[in-house]
C-alpha cells in the first residue's frame, strides 16, 4: 500500500509540475491524470487480492483431494502480519465447514506453515496438522 501513495503523489507532483510550466491545466490533461491514477490503484487492488486468495485456496484444493470432502465455506487469517514477516513462509489459520456422513461439520486448522519456494507452494505440515471438527 505504501507503493501506491508514493505513486499517488509521484504522479500528483508530475501534474504539478506540468501545470507549472504550461501555467494551465486543461480538463484533458486532469481527466488523463486522474484515469491514470484510477487505473493504477484498481491494478494494484486486483493484483493484491488475487495474490492473498492464492495460498487459501491451494489449501482447500489440497484438503479436498487428500479428504475426499467438500468445502462448502471457508474463512482465513494470515498469521505472518502478528508474528513473523516473511516472502517465502506463511502461516495461516483455517476455518471451514464440510459435508461428511450426511453432516455439516465445522472445521478448524490451526498455523498451518506454507512455504514458497519460487512459484510452488509447498504444505509444511500438512498431513500432521491438527484439526477440530464439530458438528454444525
Amino acid at each position: 500500500m505504501q507503493i501506491t501513495l508514493v505513486a499517488i503523489l509521484f504522479i500528483a507532483l508530475l501534474g504539478f509540475i506540468i501545470y507549472k510550466i504550461n501555467n494551465r491545466f486543461a480538463l484533458k490533461e486532469l481527466i488523463i491524470l486522474v484515469s491514470i491514477i484510477v487505473v493504477s490503484v484498481l491494478a494494484l487492488v486486483m493484483l493484491l487480492r488475487n495474490e492473498e486468495e492464492k495460498v487459501p485456496q491451494l489449501f482447500k484444493t489440497k484438503y479436498e483431494q487428500n479428504r475426499k470432502v467438500t468445502i462448502s465455506k471457508m474463512s482465513y487469517e494470515r498469521l505472518n502480519n502478528k508474528y513473523i514477516t516473511s516472502k517465502t513462509e506463511f502461516v495461516y489459520n483455517f476455518d471451514f465447514i464440510i459435508s461428511k456422513d450426511n453432516k455439516e461439520l465445522v472445521c478448524e486448522v490451526k498455523n498451518v506453515v506454507i512455504k514458497k519456494i519460487e512459484d510452488e507452494y509447498i504444505f509444511e505440515n500438512f498431513n500432521t496438522m491438527d484439526e477440530n471438527c464439530q458438528e454444525k
